[in-house]
């Protein structure tokens, strides 16, 4: 029974849970009975809150056997990042530098709580947000679950939340996404990784990185689950399901170097599918080269990171010595470049804005290659070059896997969308896998290894 309940999507899950042919509590015994059993192995989970989880999943079995069933997600399990505030928890964002105690849960936390999901426990993360290869320095890496006998980059840095995901410990996972930190570890470990624009969620209770660039983020297996969790944090949000002559944007000429040879090819097959199913495709350049605008978002966010954090290079903590190295990389930045990084970042937000009026969706890797082994990470460089630009256009997109690469490690794509256009993004992430199919069978392979 273990294989089928964890195999479930988010609907499908609601659905059973709402019909009374499976409860809450047997949901989480078959989580729960996941992460025992792997989680000493995957490093996933920071802190695990199972007798809290249990009593919630009884009373939610409760409620909805008296007719008090509260929506879609009442029931379900979901985890949070070590970056979002719980009332009576330390956040501690990927360290041991913090001991505060948060005094109330973060809204966007709080929200879930209230539709009756189950909270299981804090997923682990890099220090502070600060490496996207998700490999940690002063405590054991997450586990990616697609290369566990040469042991791959899960990506970062929600990095343990991606691995839980991928290898059925959560169905759900909150996030932050501040350069790419939720859809780069969804992408190398095989699921799904979502970021909202900017104000759409409520950054409140959530660990800052950069002020400028931060989002909550989603990930989940499937878009669809992203897609519901989605809407019970944002009401608003009306489903797009029309998908017919949309006119698509791909990776401009002058930005394909950066792709390896093999993700350069899965590119071009997935990019003939979608033309024969209608879509225009469309090769339109950019406004300013990814270098340009990287270079802009790295000045603002290593120069927020330092007046959030700096003072964590002036004690004894444990935070690791490369931790320190990037966070003093922002002491060095001067307020007038700052300033000057802002202003260019308000007029790409503008432009941006203005290239997308006859595009669609922005449909590009979510990564420029595939996750590596871990020992090799000296050899490659950071896999942001194409999720960083998103958040400092302040766009929404949608990593979705698509296959596997000659290693067995997933591809992943990327559909962006306009801000605020978020429906068109997950309507369109959602079509895709469905049409390709990946994601359905990704995590039967995972079950078999």
């Amino acid at each position: 029974m273990m294989d089928e309940i964890i195999s479930l999507s988010i609907n499908e899950l609601g659905e059973r849970i709402r019909n009374g042919v499976i409860s809450p509590v047997e949901i989480l015994d078959e989580y729960m009975k996941r992460i025992l059993c792997y989680d000493h192995k995957l490093n996933a989970f920071s802190e695990v809150y199972e007798a809290d989880a249990r009593a919630t999943a009884k009373r939610a079995e409760q409620e909805i056997r008296s007719g008090n069933w509260r929506g879609p997600l009442h029931g379900i399990p979901f985890a949070v990042k070590d970056f979002f505030d719980l009332k009576g928890k330390v956040t501690g964002g990927g360290t041991n530098c913090f001991s505060q105690k948060a005094y109330v849960t973060a809204p966007v936390v709080a929200t879930l709580l209230k539709q009756g999901m189950v909270l299981t426990g804090k997923h682990r993360a890099v220090e502070l947000g600060m490496g996207a290869a998700g490999i940690m320095e002063n405590s054991p890496t997450p586990l990616n679950p697609w290369g566990q006998s040469q042991k791959v980059a899960p990506g970062g840095s929600s990095n343990g939340s991606a691995v839980a995901v991928a290898a059925g410990l959560t169905p759900i996972a909150l996030v932050t996404d501040t350069g790419g930190s939720a859809r780069i570890p969804a992408a190398w470990c095989g699921v799904s990784g979502f970021r909202p624009s900017m104000g759409n969620l409520s950054s409140s209770g959530m660990l800052p990185l950069s002020q400028t660039m931060d989002t909550v983020g989603i990930i989940a297996r499937h878009a669809s689950d992203i897609f519901i969790v989605y809407n019970q944090l944002n009401p608003n949000l009306v489903y797009h399901s029309c998908i017919n002559n949309l006119n698509i944007g791909i990776l401009p000429s002058e930005e394909e170097y950066i792709l390896d040879k093999e993700t350069g090819l899965h590119y071009v097959s997935l990019l003939k599918v979608f033309s024969q199913m209608g879509m225009v495709i469309q090769k339109k350049p950019f406004p300013y080269p990814l270098s340009q605008c990287m270079k802009a978002n790295s000045i603002i966010t290593a120069f927020e990171a330092w007046q959030n954090y700096g003072y964590l290079c002036n004690s004894q903590n444990s935070l690791s010595d490369a931790i320190k190295v990037r966070l003093e990389r922002g002491k060095e930045i001067k307020e007038k470049d700052y300033s000057e990084a802002l202003i260019f970042c308000s007029h790409v937000r503008k432009i941006f804005s203005n290239w997308f009026q006859n595009v669609d969706a922005l449909v590009i890797p979510t990564t420029p290659e595939p996750s590596w082994p871990i020992a090799e990470k000296d050899e490659h460089q950071p896999p942001n070059d194409f999720t960083r630009f998103v958040n400092f256009a302040d766009l929404c997109a949608v990593s979705i896997p698509t296959g596997l690469n000659s290693q067995g490690l997933p591809f992943s794509l990327q559909i962006v969308c306009n801000r605020k256009k978020e429906k068109n993004a997950l309507a369109l992430a959602e079509f895709i896998e469905c049409c390709i199919g990946f994601s359905n069978t990704a995590l039967k392979i995972l079950l078999k290894t």
